[in-house]
């Protein structure tokens, strides 16, 4: 019997790792930011919309995939590696024709062309990314370390070379160097662990994973139309400085949302453990989870809407004011995507992949048709309340799948007391006098937590039930 990590230690190195990372990310594009302006920044934004589309077809669903499969058969590691980066590079070869097609048929400039096709060229450098393998095995620092090393390497060459908008095109290259080497860095880290990657490539058993993938795969790629279509829509029937106004909120929203999808990362390995359990360990995991998250989630909601003015002056410059408004909306997201991120990831656990893709296509389309009709009237406002609609869509259908297929996880007992402690953390920020940013927002904190402390004197057994809990598995 070999003991599992503890959740607790994966999520704070995970974490730890990814919240030096994106400092170093958001220092540098809040740096592109202010020397490009909002019109040559709102390109790059365009541009990195459109690429993350095709990152994920060159994805199709693997990491997590491997992810799971690993986790339930630790010896098959080299077996789904091989394959996995093997799928990768003939996604890579599609995914970049497609990308060139789709070039040359968007009504922009060559400049703009030309940024979108040199982001294409780190399509090749992803089939070696593995944070699946490490993630199945627990060995979180791993990824951590990988995250660390792309965004110090990314941020440090942008502050060197780049120092006009002249120089944008540069940007994508210093991406594909910087995602070069946390390739290598996965390789390498592969070798030591777990042995040689050489193994012969089975067809059929290719193409086996290739059908298992492609729901979580096509779900992940829904999930970027409804994140990332607005600034593409924005960029195609707007332009100009909006986008970048918009982009800039979103940047930060995005940053946060990556802890989001860390949480789940690092939880999917325990659902999946659940499946081998009675359903109530489902029931307990899932329901403490809620209650835990529920607690954070609306404590970035409404210090969001709050704050926005001056976090937004303070990251961009003045010149990115108008993109407060969007902002107020977009930060709504992140509360929404951590409670539909336990029923999505349920799904997956329990191989209802295929109701996940469901529920998310839905999502997509409600937001594809709220942008087409909200952005010629409301602009970036139109486009950020499209995603939000999406994603209580989502939460809804995913809440309803697992009631239906699997068993049914209470919600409102969870987040009651966490709205009632937002509720007062509202008024408290809406009766201090606005004297001095930092002691009004030291203030709600600890009034926050007092009312944490109070209504939920258990959390602390809460978060050991959790993060703290023991499990094993045979080796």
């Amino acid at each position: 019997m070999r003991r599992i990590p503890r959740l607790a230690t994966n999520f704070a190195v995970l974490s730890g790792g990814e919240l030096v990372s994106k400092l170093f990310g958001l220092a540098a594009f809040a740096y592109l930011a202010r020397i490009l302006g909002p019109t040559d920044f709102g390109n790059l934004e365009f541009a990195l919309a459109i690429i993350f589309f095709f990152t994920l077809l060159v994805d199709g669903g693997l990491n997590q995939y491997g992810a799971r499969e690993i986790a339930k058969d630790k010896d098959a590691v080299t077996r789904f590696t091989t394959h996995i980066i093997f799928i990768r590079c003939l996604y890579a070869m599609v995914a970049f024709g497609l990308l060139a097609i789709f070039v040359i048929f968007i009504d922009k400039s060559w400049t703009v062309k030309r940024l979108v096709l040199l982001y294409g060229l780190t399509l090749f450098v992803l089939p070696g990314i593995l944070p699946f393998v490490f993630q199945s095995y627990d060995l979180m620092h791993y990824v951590a370390i990988a995250s660390i090393i792309r965004w110090t390497i990314f941020a440090a060459s942008v502050f060197l070379f780049i120092q006009g908008p002249d120089q944008t095109w540069i940007v994508p290259i210093i991406e594909g160097i910087a995602i070069g080497c946390i390739g290598v860095f996965y390789l390498l880290a592969f070798s030591h662990c777990f042995g040689s990657l050489r193994q012969r490539i089975n067809y059929s058993f290719a193409l086996s994973v290739i059908r298992q993938a492609l729901p979580i795969g096509a779900s992940e790629l829904v999930w970027a139309l409804k994140v990332y279509l607005a600034t593409v829509l924005l960029g195609i029937l707007v332009g100009g400085p909006e986008v970048g106004w918009f982009g800039a909120g979103h940047r930060i929203v995005i940053s946060l949302h990556t802890f989001v999808w860390l949480y789940f990362f690092n939880l999917l390995p325990s659902i999946a453990r659940c499946t081998q359990e009675p359903l109530e360990a489902l029931q307990r995991l899932t329901r403490t989870s809620i209650q835990l998250t529920a607690w954070t989630a609306i404590f970035l909601g409404i210090v969001g809407t709050t704050f926005a003015e001056p976090l937004i002056r303070l990251v961009y410059g003045s010149q990115y004011d108008e993109g407060v408004g969007a902002f107020r909306v977009l930060i709504w997201l992140i509360p929404l995507a951590l409670m539909s991120g336990h029923f999505r990831y349920t799904l997956i656990a329990y191989g209802r992949q295929k109701l996940e893709f469901l529920s998310a296509a839905c999502g997509a389309g409600l937001n594809i048709l709220l942008n087409i009709f909200l952005i010629p009237s409301f602009g970036m406002i139109g486009a950020a309340w499209a995603l939000i609609a999406s994603e209580a869509l989502i939460w809804g259908l995913t809440y309803y799948y697992v009631r239906q297929k699997i068993i049914h996880i209470p919600i409102w007992t969870s987040i009651s007391q966490p709205l009632l402690g937002g509720a007062i953390l509202a008024a408290t920020l809406y009766l201090l006098p606005p004297y001095n940013i930092w002691i009004t927002g030291s203030s709600a904190v600890i009034i926050y937590g007092l009312a944490l402390s109070i209504m939920q004197p258990k959390i602390l057994v809460y978060v050991r039930a959790i993060f703290v809990r023991k499990q094993s598995y045979n080796s």
